[in-house]
């Protein structure tokens, strides 16, 4: 397999190299990131699907059974 690119393909600018501030600067604080995750009024309930647990497992874990 061979790459090659076109002459004319080369990046119009050089991409910039951020010094560690500056990358840290566009990092989300914790109480963003929490803030971010955190579960709203309006979401929805969750269900997950688990395959291979009895019934008589899931009933006596109190788990709805389809």
């Amino acid at each position: 397999m061979e790459v090659a690119r076109s002459p004319g393909s080369a990046l119009s600018e050089p991409i910039p190299i951020l010094s560690r501030a500056e990358r840290a600067h566009t990092r989300l604080s914790g109480e963003d990131r929490l803030a971010r995750n955190e579960k709203t009024l309006t979401s929805g309930r969750v269900s997950l699907t688990l395959f291979g647990v009895p019934a008589s497992f899931a009933t006596w874990l109190g788990l709805a059974t389809l």
